[in-house]
C-alpha cells in the first residue's frame, strides 16, 4: 500500500508519501494550476496498488476529493482540531503538516471524520436547489 499525507492549499500541496512494499518515502510539493497534482495522482492509481491519502478537513479540496474518488483511491479526511492537537512540534510549516498526516495514518491514529460520497453530495445539491425552487414559487 502507498500512504500519502497532504497538506492542502489552494493553489499547491505539500505531500510525504511512503510505498510500504519498497521502503520508497518522498516529500514534495505539487502545483494545482499545471496539472502536476493531477498527474502524480494518475500515476499512482497507473501502479495498481492501493493507494491512502490523508489530509484535514476543507472546503477548497472537493475537486481533489472527487478526483481521488474517480480514479479509486481512498481518501481519509482528518478532524482539524484533533490533528492540530497531535502535533508534537508546535512550528508549523507545510512541510510537517504533510509528515504529520503520513505518521498519523501508519499508526493508524488518523482521526477520520465521516464525509459523504460525491454522489451524496450531488443529490444534496440538488435536494436543495429543488427545496429553493419550491419556496420561490410557493412565494408569487
Amino acid at each position: 500500500m502507498i500512504i500519502i499525507g497532504v497538506d492542502f492549499h489552494p493553489s499547491m500541496q505539500e505531500i510525504a508519501f511512503l510505498d510500504q512494499e519498497t521502503g520508497e518515502y518522498v516529500e514534495r510539493q505539487l502545483n494545482h494550476s499545471d496539472g502536476e497534482a493531477e498527474k502524480f495522482y494518475r500515476e499512482m492509481a497507473a501502479r495498481g496498488v492501493r493507494v491512502r491519502v490523508g489530509m484535514e478537513a476543507t472546503g477548497y479540496s472537493r475537486w481533489l476529493e472527487r478526483l481521488l474518488a474517480e480514479l479509486g483511491i481512498e481518501v481519509w479526511i482528518g478532524d482539524a482540531a484533533k490533528i492540530k492537537a497531535k502535533r508534537v512540534r508546535k512550528q508549523k510549516n507545510d512541510r510537517e503538516d504533510a509528515r504529520l498526516m503520513l505518521r498519523l495514518l501508519r499508526e493508524n491514529n488518523f482521526p477520520r471524520i465521516w464525509v459523504p460520497t460525491p454522489e451524496n453530495r450531488d443529490l444534496r445539491q440538488l435536494l436543495w436547489h429543488r427545496h429553493r425552487l419550491v419556496q420561490c414559487a410557493r412565494g408569487s
